[in-house]
């Protein structure tokens, strides 16, 4: 007779190491056009973060974590894996992050093995992350757009253009902050009459 944990952690892989984690964003809220770029290239490239289901393999992983920490009731060969198909059952529908979060709460809560009524109490208090791709993109919009608007106030006073996209400067000759000269130049509406910027 063997420990149901032992059964389900010899079902699993023999994965050692931490659990999946996501690929981490590369900056939290941006200040710079670089940032935003680097922001929105990542959210664009990242998988959906809309909540999928877990595989089998990552709920065996999950189980097998907690199986390596938490005594359970001996259980025989067969048993072990009928149980541990109720589990699999049981916990499908729910993502990898829910499992993974019941996984360390029933670690640091439990002195036993869950059964699957304490596993689907544990996952009821998972909350997933709110900054989904949605809304990381609307912030690298909305950073940029605020970076737009100062960069637009300050040639509009005066400063020097330097080194902004096409679509900056197209956008500042139609509203006529700049105008455009031979040779890929522009100069402020306020400096006209003095030397001409050439773009760096």
């Amino acid at each position: 007779m063997e420990q149901l944990g032992t059964v389900m952690a010899r079902l699993a892989d023999q994965t050692t190491g931490s659990l999946t984690r996501s690929k981490t964003r590369p900056v939290g809220t941006p200040t710079t056009i670089e940032e935003c770029r680097e922001l929105r290239e990542w959210a664009e490239t990242t998988s959906d973060t809309r909540p999928q289901p877990a595989t089998v393999e990552e709920i065996r992983r999950h189980l097998a974590f907690v199986a390596s920490t938490l005594p359970s009731k001996t259980v025989s060969d067969e048993g072990g894996r009928k149980r541990f198909a109720v589990y699999v059952s049981l916990l499908a529908q729910y993502s990898e992050p829910a499992i993974a979060h019941m996984a360390r709460l029933a670690c640091e809560r439990l002195r036993w093995f869950p059964v699957p009524a304490e596993c689907l109490e544990l996952i009821a208090e998972y909350r997933p992350p709110s900054d989904d791709r949605a809304s990381i993109l609307r912030l690298c919009d909305d950073t940029a757009q605020g970076l737009f608007e100062r960069w637009l106030a300050n040639i509009g006073e005066g400063q020097p253009i330097g080194d902004v996209s096409d679509r900056w400067l197209r956008i500042a000759v139609e509203r006529g902050t700049l105008r455009r000269l031979e040779h890929d130049r522009y100069v402020t509406r306020a400096l006209y009459h003095h030397h001409p910027i050439r773009r760096a």
